[in-house]
């Protein structure tokens, strides 16, 4: 009994240790920096939105995905699409608070900034959600691909399940 009692300690000692080495470097590889907590403070559109970082407000155009227009000054340019979309993220990130994730480039041509935006929960993305729901497409802006593989495997899930616009064709095929 006593030769058994060692064993499971031996065993305990050791497990212990190793657990944590691996507990640690899984997380370190699942690891996303994150910057936040931000407050919204409107939805520009679908893909943009403004959030407040210290005292300034922010616009923030969400990489990696394009939704439709709906705000673009070529009003022609202009879908009902594009509205939903725009209401569905409003629906969704009205008074929140969200996290950022940058990539490369962490600014654009227009003077936005680029992030990944993520959910109060910090895990779920509000990029990945408008592919999964079929609001948007992706678009693969150089240097920021991080998520890009992701990304497409979640559109053509959504395209194949006919999901959101992919429904009835909106999106042109690849």
């Amino acid at each position: 009994m006593k030769k058994l009692g060692k064993l499971i300690l031996l065993c305990f000692i050791i497990s212990v240790p190793l657990g944590i080495i691996f507990s640690k470097s899984f997380q370190i590889l699942n690891d996303v920096q994150l910057n936040g907590p931000y407050d919204v403070v409107r939805i520009i559109d679908g893909d943009t939105i403004i959030i407040n970082i210290g005292s300034t407000e922010t616009k923030v155009r969400m990489i990696g995905v394009d939704a439709p227009e709906s705000v673009h000054s070529d009003e022609s340019k202009n879908t009902e699409d594009g509205i939903y979309a725009s209401n569905w993220t409003k629906k969704l990130l009205t008074d929140q608070q969200v996290y950022l994730e940058y990539d490369a480039d962490t600014e654009d041509d227009y003077g936005r900034t680029l992030a990944y935006v993520y959910l109060d929960d910090q895990t779920t993305m509000v990029n990945k959600l408008l592919l999964k729901n079929g609001l948007a497409i992706t678009m693969t802006i150089q240097p920021n691909s991080k998520y890009a593989d992701a990304f497409y495997e979640i559109q053509v899930s959504a395209r194949e399940n006919k999901i959101g616009f992919w429904a009835y064709d909106f999106f042109k095929e690849e």
